[in-house]
């Protein structure tokens, strides 16, 4: 049974080059949230021509009302055809949800 490759770069969302085909490469629209963050991380080369927004989502943490929590992150990407793609990659950001940043506890 042959390994399948880990890609090394994500490429544009409907690419179907021989690189997607045989793996090296990972389409976007067909990227997983774990290769988003890769990307992200610069673990994974972006060919994808393809604008991203990051949105991290914070609340207040009680009882230190000037420190907050980490929720969510989602990466968004807006297609030239006005699609819209998103991952949640919190479970694969070194930060985790829930890590409290603000002045140091007592």
């Amino acid at each position: 049974m042959d390994e399948k490759k880990r890609p090394i770069a994500i490429d544009p969302p409907d690419c179907g080059c021989t690189e997607c085909i045989v793996g090296e490469y990972v389409p976007l629209r067909e990227a997983s949230e774990d290769q988003i963050a890769q990307m992200l991380r610069g673990e994974l080369r972006d060919h994808t021509s393809v604008p991203f927004r990051v949105s991290a989502r914070w609340e207040l943490y009680d009882p230190h009302p000037d420190s907050q929590h980490l929720v969510s992150v989602q990466v968004i990407a807006d297609l030239w055809n006005g699609t819209t793609l998103t991952w949640d990659v919190t479970p694969y950001l070194d930060v985790l949800p829930g890590q409290v940043f603000g002045p140091p506890r007592d």
